[in-house]
């Protein structure tokens, strides 16, 4: 499953081919995506929070932003653990690498769906503890399986060059970030963190979208 292949040679004078998988071009794009969508919500979430009433407008773009950028994170990791195959992807043939990557998505679409229908979707509530509590637990797991997940890739090799630590890299921002934003109470730093967040998964993404590997 390849897109794209430039001829080179190697020392010996024999030609070999870097050719762009499938996973970087098509997992990498749709993390890159979900970064500039959701780099965008957040912009727009701060005024929509000053408000003292939600502006339907400004909400609905709000809307399709947030959840389209939850939606291509997800379906990101369809590519990157293997396909349909499940041996085309950035972990390789490991079976614990495909089951964190795919598990970390369906745990951040729960999670953002979570925080959009609590927040967005229901009625105020007195009592947002047991939310707190299941978003906490969903953030925990979701941080662990990118975690596992950014090990396979390294230990498995398949991904080169600065694509072979991108998702490590990630997670510690993430972890980061997240802290960041949920210990502080300045909403200005909070808004900052999640934009730096947002923003390392665009860097991550585009580096996994133009990676090049050597066909075997």
């Amino acid at each position: 499953m390849n897109s794209a292949g430039a001829a080179t040679e190697n020392p010996v004078g024999q030609a070999t081919t870097e050719v762009r998988p499938a996973w970087g071009l098509w997992g990498g794009s749709a993390i890159t995506l979900g970064g500039a969508l959701l780099f965008v919500a957040t912009l727009i979430e701060v005024p929509l929070w000053q408000e003292e009433t939600l502006n339907p407008g400004l909400l609905a773009v709000f809307t399709v932003l947030f959840l389209g950028s939850t939606v291509a994170h997800a379906v990101a990791m369809i590519p990157l653990s293997g396909g349909r195959t499940g041996s085309d992807g950035i972990v390789g043939r490991s079976l614990v690498g495909r089951v964190a990557l795919l598990g970390f998505g369906a745990v951040f679409l729960t999670m953002q769906t979570v925080y959009y229908t609590v927040t967005y979707a229901l009625p105020a509530a007195d009592d947002y503890s047991g939310v707190l509590a299941l978003t906490t637990v969903l953030g925990v797991v979701q941080l662990a399986l990118l975690l596992i997940g950014s090990l396979v890739i390294i230990r498995a090799g398949v991904a080169t060059g600065a694509a072979r630590w991108a998702f490590l890299a990630l997670t510690v921002v993430a972890i980061i970030t997240g802290a960041t934003a949920n210990t502080t109470e300045s909403t200005e730093i909070a808004t900052v963190a999640l934009l730096c967040s947002t923003g390392a998964q665009i860097v991550v993404g585009l580096v996994l979208a133009t990676t090049r590997n050597r066909a075997r």
